[in-house]
């Protein structure tokens, strides 16, 4: 079985469904946070029964607003919260929520039924959308799903919902070779060349404006700078998502990609002269979304060593030609595409038949070496 988790933002029929459950979410916060300081000053035992027996009545004197599952779900984040850190071995410090506003609804706080998810909140229960539906139904209606989890920024409220989906054996037939790259996301091996011009325009005004306002130093300036990052961070993963759509429009069911360390790329040796371009390069991001993908139109991800596929010529296998700048000058006089010389190199270490049709049409390489 693998565990497949997808989130999505909550509709709600009126803002005061909204704020209602935010409210939940911070008394949940609250009772927590009382739960953690009893539970730390006392010095008792990590069980349920102690941790009950001594939070619950307190906090149902001091804030009778919170319901009595609330309060129990609180109980049993905290207790597994000083489990962790002592199955971690860590040093034992008081767990205090500050910011964070998140739970996971079990049964008894939540339902769901035809699209619709169902809170319990501290006066009534709620009703909630997910905003990608479309994409949900598959999974509601083929799959069960353990307890929900919510979060919320204080403004929007996210569920995740973790699906236990039977695995889908795949025998690879046929490979496709991708080189991810810092100009170039991705160039295949069948010779597609994935640049967006409009990504880099935003990314750099994204990176100029976060320079701005971290000079201003500012409240209200740490403040925009709060949202720009969390701006930041969508426009990425939307990025990633769309560039492993792309990689995964091909006939190949096995796809190989370079097996790459952003610290490596950016030591001394790396022939990458712009280090920080690579570090805003999420090569662990793009590889998880692209396997998870892949898995659900029966295809397969594989990684293999990244050494010397730029500097093999694909046509001998051998470390013979120059590669300067995006081309590459075999021996035998041909000028080849660089970075698509590297993705059939890539697809040749998966041992299997490649999807290589561009490339020898000569789509992929110039073969006037003059030109």
């Amino acid at each position: 079985m693998t565990h497949l988790t997808l989130k999505t933002e909550l509709k709600f029929n009126s803002d005061s469904d909204r704020i209602d459950l935010i409210e939940a979410l911070k008394a949940e916060r609250t009772a927590f946070n009382i739960c953690s300081e009893i539970h730390f000053n006392s010095k008792s035992k990590n069980s349920i029964i102690e941790m009950h027996k001594n939070c619950y009545l307190q906090i149902r004197k001091s804030n009778p607003e919170i319901k009595s599952q609330l309060i129990i779900k609180a109980e049993n984040n905290c207790l597994s919260a000083y489990k962790s850190v002592k199955s971690n071995k860590h040093k034992l410090t008081k767990a205090i929520v500050k910011k964070g506003l998140s739970t996971h609804y079990d049964a008894r706080l939540s339902s769901y039924a035809d699209g619709i998810f169902r809170f319990t909140t501290l006066n009534r229960r709620v009703e909630a959308f997910p905003v990608m539906y479309n994409r949900l139904k598959t999974y509601l209606s083929k799959y069960k799903f353990g307890d929900i989890l919510l979060y919320s920024d204080g403004v929007k409220v996210f569920v995740c919902l973790s699906f236990k989906v039977p695995e889908i054996e795949v025998i690879p037939k046929l490979a496709l070779g991708v080189d991810l790259g810092i100009r170039r996301f991705a160039t295949t091996s069948d010779g597609k060349l994935i640049i967006s011009k409009k990504y880099n325009r935003e990314k750099r005004q994204i990176r100029h404006l976060k320079s701005s306002l971290k000079s201003k130093g500012t409240k209200s300036a740490k403040r925009k700078l709060k949202k720009l990052r969390r701006k930041e961070f969508n426009h990425n993963n939307n990025f990633n998502h769309l560039l492993a759509n792309e990689i995964l429009r091909t006939k190949a069911n096995l796809i190989v990609i370079e097996d790459l360390d952003v610290k490596q790329l950016k030591s001394k040796k790396s022939r990458y002269q712009n280090k920080n371009r690579i570090s805003q390069v999420s090569f662990a991001k793009l590889r998880f979304i692209l396997t998870y993908k892949a898995g659900l139109v029966n295809k397969q991800v594989v990684c293999v060593s990244p050494y010397y596929t730029s500097q093999i010529d694909h046509a001998n296998g051998k470390i013979s030609g120059e590669r300067k700048g995006c081309r590459f000058y075999s021996e035998s006089g041909l000028i080849y595409d660089a970075d698509v010389n590297a993705a059939v190199n890539i697809a040749y270490r998966s041992n299997l038949p490649i999807s290589y049709k561009n490339v020898l049409d000569g789509q992929g390489f110039v073969s006037n070496p003059y030109i």
